[in-house]
């Protein structure tokens, strides 16, 4: 995804396409992340590209595609921030950073969330932040849920979208499955208990950006069943949420006794 500068257009060479040939990855975001997890103390040389307003709040919002995170990143740390780093980068770079700051992240149920990114990619973005042109090329072609399936299906995550990615992708770490921010909510059903915790922060009102118009999708059963496959993770994480909170718990993690370590 990359942010609309109206309508002026780069006539210089496309910088995903230049990422993807010397670095396996279309988006700086990925470079950065494939090294955190193959030289990461090296990594650690690069703490000084933590946002100051993300230092100041002592605060780390993981900004997961298509969950009204741009609203959110804009509303903490202003427009620059508005890049979806995964929570592994944070901890690489700057661990002592990562460790004594809160984090959070915001989670959304995957059929909504696919129906989203569906019509984010038909539509080749919104307004406010299209779709990367690399991706617009390649999914030029399809013609509905299956096509787009297969895409997302064929493909690894550093070859897709951030919108097509997986939500545990963002969150998580890749070898354990666990959660490494220390706080999740759930779009939609926790709205109350993130707003009480945005306005901690400084945050009393959300402006809604970057909104995508969108007809209700109807899945079939078999449709439905590939979403499962390839979102298991985040159909596992967005249930445990549920469950702990019709529990009455506040906090997944802690009670989940699951180390955000």
């Amino acid at each position: 995804m990359e942010f609309s500068q109206g309508k002026l257009r780069s006539r210089f060479p496309d910088s995903k396409q230049i990422h993807r040939a010397l670095f396996g990855a279309y988006y700086e975001e990925d470079i950065y992340d494939k090294y955190c997890g193959s030289m990461p103390r090296v990594m650690r040389l690069f703490h000084w590209r933590i946002e100051d307003a993300m230092r100041r709040r002592n605060l780390i919002f993981v900004h997961v595609p298509r969950v009204a995170g741009t609203s959110i990143a804009r509303a903490l740390y202003g427009s620059r921030c508005t890049r979806h780093h995964s929570i592994r980068y944070y901890k690489t770079v700057a661990p002592r950073f990562w460790e004594a700051a809160d984090s959070f992240a915001v989670l959304r149920d995957p059929f909504d969330r696919f129906a989203s990114s569906y019509a984010f990619v038909r539509g080749g973005g919104t307004e406010t932040c299209r779709l990367s042109d690399v991706f617009v090329r390649q999914t030029a072609r399809l013609r509905n849920v299956d096509d787009y399936l297969s895409f997302i299906e064929d493909r690894d995550d550093l070859s897709l979208d951030f919108v097509m990615r997986p939500q545990s992708w963002f969150v998580c770490d890749l070898k354990t499955g666990a959660p490494l921010v220390k706080r999740l909510f759930l779009y939609g059903r926790d709205d109350a208990i993130l707003s009480d915790f945005l306005k901690s922060h400084g945050v009393d009102r959300l402006a809604w950006l970057n909104p995508s118009l969108r007809n209700p999708l109807e899945l079939s059963a078999r449709q439905r069943r590939r979403i499962e496959k390839i979102y298991v993770r985040d159909f596992e994480l967005v249930g445990a949420l549920r469950y702990r909170r019709a529990q009455g718990s506040p906090d997944l993690l802690r009670v989940a006794g699951v180390a955000a370590e």
